[in-house]
């Protein structure tokens, strides 16, 4: 039994679709992801609260330290705390390249399932023109032609 066409090409249609709509949302991922990363008034707020953490830490260590010189202790060590400096574009990039690929392939599935339509009016006036052309062309032809019969 053969296959219906109309259902093939709505079946790769479908597929374009999914592809361009799952593309869509890894690209708002990574500009979401970009804007929040960028935003100058959050980034400077969790700067001055690492600072503080760091300073408490430090006080922290300091009376630690002293706490344990009076009782012969070893001295407490600072564990090292990550950086959100870390976090950068390259964490996101991929969301990004996947939704640009994702975009590409959704229209080609698109543009090959549709169906083929009339010519597109595009450049109608230049077929018209051209047509004109012709037709003024083949116009003085016969002229040229009746007056050379005429002689």
């Amino acid at each position: 039994m053969a296959e219906d066409p109309n259902a093939r090409r709505d079946f790769i249609s479908r597929i374009g679709t999914f592809f361009i709509v799952i593309s869509l949302f890894l690209i708002i991922i990574f500009i979401a992801s970009d804007i929040s990363r960028n935003n100058a008034g959050s980034h400077e707020a969790a700067t001055q609260a690492f600072l503080v953490r760091s300073v408490q830490a430090l006080q922290t260590r300091d009376a630690g330290s002293t706490e344990a010189a009076l009782q012969n202790l070893p001295t407490p060590t600072l564990i090292p705390v990550p950086s959100r400096d870390s976090d950068n574009i390259l964490t996101y990039l991929p969301a990004f390249c996947l939704g640009a690929v994702g975009l590409l392939l959704g229209w080609f599935f698109k543009r090959i399932s549709a169906l083929p339509g009339k010519p597109s009016g595009r450049f109608e006036w230049i077929r018209k023109m051209r047509e004109k052309q012709r037709e003024a062309k083949a116009a003085s032809e016969a002229k040229k032609k009746e007056k050379e019969k005429k002689k």
